[in-house]
């Protein structure tokens, strides 16, 4: 059963001022979170269960989001794309 995909408003801004070159890597990201979300490094390393996590996209993105399991659900808190 796949996870619902949530975005804070921050991070649809984000998503939305991507440049072209992090849109599919981004789009790959979305999928994964959909299927596999506790594949992400946890946000806290001293917490490795924690449900905050991070995950790479592309050659420089980041984005971090929140894994509410229980309601199967991915609310996705920042997206970062230096430049």
């Amino acid at each position: 059963m796949s996870y619902a995909i949530e975005l804070y408003p921050d991070a649809r801004d984000q998503i939305t001022a991507l440049p072209g070159e992090a849109l599919l890597p981004m789009a790959e990201v979305m999928a994964m979170l959909e299927l596999t979300p506790w594949n992400g490094a946890p946000l806290n390393r001293d917490n490795p269960d924690g449900a905050v996590r991070t995950l790479p996209f592309g050659r420089f993105g980041l984005i971090t989001y929140l894994i509410l399991d229980g309601q199967r659900r991915v609310d996705v808190l920042n997206v970062v794309w230096p430049g």
